[in-house]
């Protein structure tokens, strides 16, 4: 592999990207320079193909990290034109990603801690909760689910909810969270009235609460504007940009119906 830096740019080769389900699939990407300093919640910017169409970089979250490899993932899903052609790119293909961008999770050692993802949610959720110690995972999904192996190992308690009813208990994953006052810290990623209902238990229950937000980007460092979310800092609110200053934030900080 052959890295070139440019404003943390670089040729990556494609090891994996394989389908998990429907429309959902997953890259793994040899790169060593991004395996060595991604942490948990940040994404990778990445360039679909040479030419202008499509001309602009996904976003994507960064699923897994495994250094001794060094190699990541991302779990994505067919949406569009960029999307599709994502799922033609093959084992041995170079691939022009940026990253890591954007700030990651905090943790914190020794707190009992749960993730609670919905849909795309759930895959950015997966390497915080392999650094977690005392983790339990809550997540749902539509009817299609997927890495529900990988959050078997890597945390204490697995709580699974689809909507139709095919895994787990049916409904939405918020139904199924009894206490959440029984947790020091919670982290969610998915839709945002998931993760508004999310942060209404976190407040009721005085359980501190960190949110992943997932907005439309086009620079991914900070230059157009079009990821701008609105902040509140004390009585006032402002923009921030979920790329450079997020994605994560304290859930308290976030207008999520914005």
């Amino acid at each position: 592999m052959v890295g070139v830096e440019k404003n943390m740019r670089y040729i990556g080769k494609i090891v994996e990207n394989r389908k998990l389900c429907r429309d959902i699939f997953e890259m793994v990407i040899e790169c060593p320079e991004i395996a060595q300093e991604a942490k948990p919640g940040q994404f990778l910017h990445i360039r679909v193909k040479a030419g202008i169409d499509p001309l602009l970089r996904r976003p994507i979250s960064i699923s897994r990290i495994y250094r001794d490899l060094g190699h990541i993932s991302v779990v994505y899903q067919i949406i569009g034109k960029g999307t599709k052609e994502m799922t033609l790119l093959r084992k041995g293909e170079d691939i022009d990603v940026m990253g890591p961008l954007g700030n990651g999770f905090t943790l914190f050692p020794g707190k009992k801690c749960a993730v609670i993802g919905g849909g795309m949610g759930v895959a950015p959720l997966l390497e915080l909760a392999s650094k977690l110690s005392d983790c339990d995972a809550y997540i749902g999904f539509r009817c299609s689910t997927f890495k529900l192996d990988e959050y078997k190992s890597l945390c204490k308690e697995l709580f699974i909810a689809t909507e139709d009813g095919s895994t787990g208990s049916r409904g939405y994953v918020t139904d199924i969270i009894k206490d959440i006052g029984e947790y020091d810290i919670v982290y969610t990623c998915g839709p945002k009235l998931m993760m508004q209902k999310v942060k209404e238990l976190c407040e009721r229950s005085s359980v501190q609460c960190f949110v992943s937000i997932e907005e439309r980007m086009g620079c991914g460092i900070g230059a157009c504007l079009v990821c701008a979310c609105r902040i509140k800092e004390g009585d006032a609110w402002h923009y921030k940009k979920a790329c450079t200053d997020g994605p994560v934030f304290e859930a308290g900080e976030v207008d999520l119906y914005d």
